[in-house]
């Protein structure tokens, strides 16, 4: 082979080699596919099940999914990005989420915060420079079409953890849109009361204790049973159709139902004798929201409450749906 052809050969193999080391620089919209999107299925198609659930004299509040967590999608591989925040922000079945924002803030010393926003593209994909510093995400929030309003939602990290990390150093964080779990389980097993360690919606319902030395009129005495019934007439991104029944012997004043999947409701309050209570909703901001009607017997629709615009990341952004509760006159 003359000088000429090994000179011409020697190009070819170094501009595909050019090439192939492109290849390897990761773009936004490149990296290791694992994309999946499921289809969902049609509300009346969803497979059905019931749970019934006790709640103790002296226990108050009851979280109806435990620590079942909805199913996650894959996401890509992206490598870490020199003082970026970056990722993807999917829902359930793996479809991306536009327009949801994330909060990045960084310190350096005594205790001030610079911050940056940025929000995801048509595919999901987000992009956020980072202030120099130690840094974390103070905010992921989706904003939902839900009971013909629109509700701020916070947003699960897909890892499930949200660490400090170097500025310098970038990080890489996916995020998804769920309609129920728990927040962080540590969280959980220290304050299981709280509507905000789930993602899911709540109410509580309270009621006057009847005793012989102070019968008040609708009080319901301390024994009885209250049976809570719940069944979906609408569900936001679900798998399944879950139906709960919720049994509550009285002996506090009230009681917490937690962590019940994003959605409109049928519910219904009786006693075991049959005897149906009559339901009132409490103070409420939000009147678009919570129990239509507002005030009813036997039984009555529920939608959650959306909580403030400002949403901290893997918090619950739903406020619990006050309903008071007693015995016809």
């Amino acid at each position: 082979m003359n000088m000429k052809k090994m000179t011409r050969w020697v190009c070819i193999g170094l501009i595909a080699l050019t090439a192939c080391s492109k290849k390897s620089n990761l773009q936004p919209d490149d990296g290791e596919v694992t994309d999946v999107v499921r289809t969902p299925l049609p509300f009346d198609q969803l497979p059905e099940r019931s749970v019934t659930l006790n709640v103790g004299p002296n226990e108050s509040y009851i979280n109806v999914m435990g620590t079942q967590r909805t199913r996650l999608p894959d996401f890509r591989t992206l490598p870490t990005k020199p003082s970026t925040l970056r990722g993807y922000v999917k829902d359930v079945f793996g479809r991306p989420v536009s327009d949801a924002e994330i909060g990045v803030r960084s310190s350096l010393v005594g205790g001030a915060y610079t911050t940056a926003l940025g929000r995801s593209d048509a595919d999901g994909y987000y992009e956020i420079g980072v202030p120099m510093g130690t840094a974390d995400v103070f905010k992921a929030v989706s904003t939902i079409d839900y009971h013909n309003e629109r509700a701020p939602v916070s947003l699960f990290p897909a890892d499930s953890s949200l660490n400090h990390f170097q500025a310098a150093d970038g990080m890489v964080e996916n995020f998804v849109l769920v309609p129920y779990g728990q927040r962080h389980r540590d969280a959980v097993s220290e304050q299981p009361w709280l509507s905000f360690n789930y993602l899911g919606g709540s109410i509580h319902l309270s009621y006057s204790i009847r005793t012989q030395s102070l019968p008040l009129p609708g009080s319901i005495p301390i024994g009885a049973e209250i049976i809570v019934t719940l069944v979906p007439e609408a569900l936001f991104h679900a798998d399944e159709n879950v139906s709960f029944t919720v049994r509550k012997v009285v002996e506090n004043t009230g009681f917490y139902i937690l962590n019940i999947p994003i959605g409109t409701y049928r519910l219904q309050v009786q006693l075991a004798d049959g005897t149906a209570l009559d339901l009132e909703e409490s103070i409420n901001l939000k009147p678009a929201f919570g129990m239509h009607p507002k005030k009813a017997t036997g039984q009555t629709q529920v939608t959650f409450i959306p909580g403030p615009s400002s949403v901290m990341p893997w918090y619950g952004n739903w406020e619990t749906v006050p309903i008071n509760v007693s015995i016809p006159e």
